[in-house]
C-alpha cells in the first residue's frame, strides 16, 4: 500500500508555532548570595580590567541571577500556504511578576497543546530563564513543553533556535544584523544596552514595546526562511499577513507606523518586479 510520507509528516507537526521573547533584569539578591558563597569581596575586582567586569560572573550576574520581567509571545497557525499570526501576548511588570509572567504563559501553552517554540538566540537565553524562574517558582511546565527538558534533543525539544539554524557554521550573528541584511525592521525602540536603563526608569510600556518587537523580527525571519525551504506560498503574502496584523492589533505602538511602511515597501517591491516582468515581455514580443 502506497502511503503519502509528506502528508504523514504534516500530521505530525504542532499546530501552533509560538515565536517569543523575554527581557530580564538582574537579581540583586541572589547575586549577592553568589558573591557570600564565593567569599567575593568588592576589592577583589579592583586588578580587572572593563573587559573582565563584564566577563565575571562575581561581578557581572549571568543568566541564573536574572530574572524575567517581561515575556511575549505570538501564536500562529500553521496554514498550507504560510503562517498566520493570530494571537500575540505580553505580560510583566508593574502588573505581573516573572512567577505570574509564566503561570500566564504556561497557561496559554496548555491552552494551546502541542506547539513549536521559535526564537532567536532562545537556547542561549530566553529558554533556560524560563526553566529557572519555572523551578524557581516550584512550577511545572505544560505537557506541551516537556521537551524544553531536553534541549540539546533538537528534534525532540519542541525548540527551534533560529539563529542557530540560520547562521549554521558562522559565528552567531545579532538579531539585527540578519534582518538588515533583509531589510527587515528590528529594534525600534531603543539600543539594546539601553532596555536596563529604560526598567530602571520605570517605562515598562517601552519595555514592552522593546519585546515585542524582537518577536515581530524573529516572526519575520522565520517567514522568510520557511519560503527558502519551501514552507510558505508566497513570502510577500507572509509578509503582509504579518504587518496586517501588528496595524490591527497593535496601532498604539510606536513601531506600528515602521511596520506598516514595511507592508508597503513589500507590495511596491513587488509591483515594481512584476511592471519589469512585463517591460522584458514586451521588448521581447517587439524583437
Amino acid at each position: 500500500m502506497h502511503h503519502d510520507l509528506t502528508s504523514l509528516w504534516k500530521s505530525d507537526t504542532p499546530r501552533f508555532v509560538v515565536v517569543l521573547d523575554a527581557e530580564c533584569s538582574y537579581d540583586h539578591e541572589a547575586h549577592a548570595r553568589y558573591q557570600a558563597s564565593e567569599r567575593f569581596l568588592p576589592a577583589d575586582s579592583a586588578h580587572l580590567s572593563p573587559r573582565e567586569l563584564r566577563a565575571d560572573p562575581r561581578v557581572t550576574p549571568r543568566w541564573p541571577c536574572h530574572r524575567i520581567t517581561t515575556l511575549s509571545w505570538l501564536v500562529m497557525t500553521e496554514a498550507e500556504d504560510g503562517l498566520r499570526p493570530i494571537q500575540l501576548e505580553t505580560r510583566g511588570l508593574p502588573e505581573q511578576d516573572e512567577t505570574a509572567v509564566l503561570k500566564s504563559f504556561f497557561a496559554d501553552m496548555e491552552r494551546l497543546g502541542r506547539v513549536q517554540i521559535v526564537t532567536w538566540g532562545g537556547f542561549h537565553s530566553d529558554l533556560p530563564q524560563i526553566l529557572i524562574g519555572a523551578i524557581d517558582a516550584g512550577l511545572q511546565l505544560p505537557s506541551g513543553l516537556t521537551g524544553l527538558l531536553s534541549p540539546w534533543r533538537r528534534d525532540a525539544s519542541g525548540h527551534v533556535d533560529l539563529c542557530t539554524e540560520m547562521c549554521g557554521g558562522a559565528a552567531p550573528a545579532h538579531l539585527a544584523e540578519v534582518a538588515a541584511r533583509l531589510g527587515i525592521p528590528a529594534k525600534l525602540i531603543c539600543r539594546p544596552d539601553l532596555v536596563s536603563k529604560l526598567m530602571q526608569q520605570g517605562k515598562w510600556s517601552a519595555v514592552r514595546s522593546v519585546c515585542e518587537g524582537d518577536v515581530w523580527t524573529t516572526a519575520a525571519l522565520l517567514m522568510r526562511w520557511r519560503h527558502l525551504r519551501g514552507g510558505t506560498a508566497s513570502a510577500l503574502a507572509a509578509g503582509r499577513r504579518l504587518t496586517t496584523f501588528i496595524a490591527e492589533h497593535c496601532s498604539h505602538r510606536s513601531y506600528a507606523a515602521d511596520w506598516k511602511r514595511y507592508g508597503d515597501d513589500l507590495l511596491a517591491a513587488s509591483f515594481a518586479a512584476e511592471a519589469r516582468k512585463l517591460e522584458i515581455l514586451r521588448a521581447s514580443a517587439c524583437n
